[in-house]
């Protein structure tokens, strides 16, 4: 398996698309505590998930150096991690599609599914879900017999 470091827009975008809604912002479970997703921690959390994906590389690729590593690692990686807001907001599908290729690049890490990026992503993943088309119209239990819901 192969891996690379992501761009920072990268990160930006799982980012944006954690705070899709102000009125339903991304929460995850870490170390025991509730974690919220805010303008104000934005640059926190993506140092963090910035910090756990090169970690991840260099654990795939450990004779490298952080410049020689896959992906971009150029000077501008050296900078500590700034969030922008985007113009567009990536869809459901496209959250939900980046954060997987996150998480692809970031498991060479054998305890990367104890770490707070982990349980970052999977609640980016799950958050989601609720954007996808068709999801509000969806029956929340299911009964047999009930007609489907037109999306």
């Amino acid at each position: 398996m192969s891996a690379y470091v992501v761009e920072k827009c990268h990160i930006n975008a799982m980012l944006r698309a954690g705070m899709y809604s102000s009125s339903n912002p991304l929460h995850w479970r870490f170390a025991g505590e509730w974690k919220t997703l805010t303008t104000h921690n934005a640059d926190e959390i993506g140092q963090m998930l910035l910090d756990e994906n090169i970690k991840a590389v260099r654990c795939r690729y450990p004779d490298c150096g952080i410049s020689d590593l896959p992906g971009r690692v150029d000077a501008e990686y050296l900078i500590p991690f700034k969030f922008e807001m985007f113009t567009r907001m990536p869809t459901g599908v496209e959250a939900i599609k980046i954060a997987r290729c996150y998480v692809y690049q970031s498991c060479e890490d054998e305890e990367f599914e104890q770490t707070e990026a982990c349980a970052f992503v999977n609640a980016l993943i799950t958050h989601s879900f609720s954007r996808l088309p068709g999801y509000e119209a969806a029956c929340w239990d299911w009964v047999e017999n009930r007609k489907a819901a037109v999306a």
